[in-house]
């Protein structure tokens, strides 16, 4: 991983609301000055409703969000860990 700031967002079970929310986080987040940040990273923790669905809709839109389940997640901090 290069170096920066990764931020993870953990989202369970919110199909309906999350495309607005991660729009008004993102956008306060990649237009905010933050050149450090290299990437956001969205995980689903387990939903039983569409919600990774949206999320992936979500990445295609925007290419510095990445999608992960939470287990594919967790390998990501620990190679964070190990550096």
């Amino acid at each position: 991983m290069r170096i920066g700031i990764y931020i993870i967002i953990g989202v369970k079970n919110e199909e309906k609301q999350i495309s607005g929310i991660l729009r008004s986080i993102l956008f306060k987040i990649m237009y905010g000055k933050e050149e450090k940040i290299k990437k956001v990273i969205l995980t689903d923790l387990d939903s039983k409703d569409k919600t990774m669905q949206e999320l992936k809709k979500f990445k295609k839109e925007n290419e510095y969000v990445k999608v992960a389940t939470w287990r594919k997640c967790k390998d990501i901090i620990d190679l964070v860990d190990e550096e």
